[in-house]
């Protein structure tokens, strides 16, 4: 997913992938082994974080771009930024940045970059360097979408998969009314109190929303 002076575009592109994702989670409904059903939602849930992080960053550095939105606004910002790297070096976090350079070439290690998946981040850099349309960037994550916060949690179930990320994730399930006695494969499945879907593809419609959001604004 990459930067684009016309947001329509990252936003077809992310939504794409999402709703692959959703699809994929679907499925999962209907396949009775357990083995792949681990497999498929672990692949599905680190997959759908990377995607929202891929388009976060790529969302920052389209309105270095001053890119228009789907609604025809055109982005503007208040600080000058020859390119990319310099775009990049704005928000690499200070501890980190105090121990390292960019490469010969000017480019930071990926490495170096914050937390994308984090909306703070997306928020305080587009505010530091004066973005137009910050006042819907801010709007658009105060709805109270739990994705954000839960999401990070069973992806770090899934990459490391020990008892201390089990546990953290288990303790979300009572803020949706499912049961926190079960796995975590279990809750992503269950639907939440009050809800018609499982719990995975809502938090996948919370991410296509911001998305479509974001990008309109």
């Amino acid at each position: 997913m990459r930067p684009h002076k016309n947001l329509i575009k990252l936003q077809k592109a992310a939504i794409k992938r999402l709703t692959r994702l959703e699809q994929l989670s679907t499925n999962i409904l209907s396949i009775s082994s357990n083995r792949e059903v681990e497999t498929l939602l672990t692949y599905i849930t680190i997959e759908t974080l990377n995607t929202w992080s891929n388009f976060s960053r790529s969302f920052y550095l389209s309105c270095v771009l001053s890119a228009k939105t789907v609604s025809g606004r055109r982005i503007t910002i208040s600080t000058t930024i020859a390119n990319f790297n310099d775009a990049i070096g704005l928000v690499i976090p200070p501890n980190k940045k105090r121990h390292a350079t960019p490469n010969n070439a000017g480019i930071w290690h990926r490495r170096l970059e914050p937390t994308w998946h984090d909306p703070t981040v997306i928020m305080d850099i587009c505010n530091q360097i004066g973005c137009s349309n910050i006042t819907q960037i801010q709007s658009g994550f105060s709805g109270g979408l739990t994705v954000f916060k839960n999401l990070p949690t069973f992806r770090n179930f899934y990459a490391h998969r020990n008892q201390q990320t089990e546990y953290a994730a288990m303790q979300i399930a009572s803020q949706y009314g499912i049961s926190n006695l079960l796995k975590p494969s279990q809750i992503l499945l269950l639907l939440p109190l009050n809800r018609s879907q499982p719990l995975l593809i809502e938090w996948i419609d919370e991410l296509i929303l911001t998305v479509e959001y974001l990008c309109y604004e």
